[in-house]
């Protein structure tokens, strides 16, 4: 299934937690390249993403201007650790607490 990505201000972007933008950058990533190579059906010339309110394609700019907002917005957060990291974290944890 295609992602469908509502177009959000960098203002409001600040004020989301940094899971919901990982799963806004997940969303933005599942886009689908362009709307020519798409398979939905009754998609005609290039919908306007301004008309819609929601950007489904990589190819626009919409897309890229979200992305790169959602990137210095995330490049301004703490990194959060990933599973293997976690793991990590919590073998040395127990390792020092024998």
């Amino acid at each position: 299934m295609a992602a469908k990505v509502k177009i959000i201000s960098p203002a409001e972007l600040k004020d989301l937690h940094t899971g919901t933008l990982m799963t806004r950058r997940a969303a933005l990533l599942k886009c689908e390249e362009t709307g020519s190579h798409s398979d939905r059906v009754g998609y005609e010339a290039k919908p306007l993403p301004t008309r819609t309110g929601l950007i489904q394609f990589k190819d626009t700019t919409e897309w890229q201007q979200a992305y790169a907002e959602l990137k210095a917005v995330l490049d301004t957060r703490e990194n959060l650790p990933n599973k293997k990291e976690r793991k990590a974290m919590r073998q040395a944890r127990a390792k020092t607490s024998r």
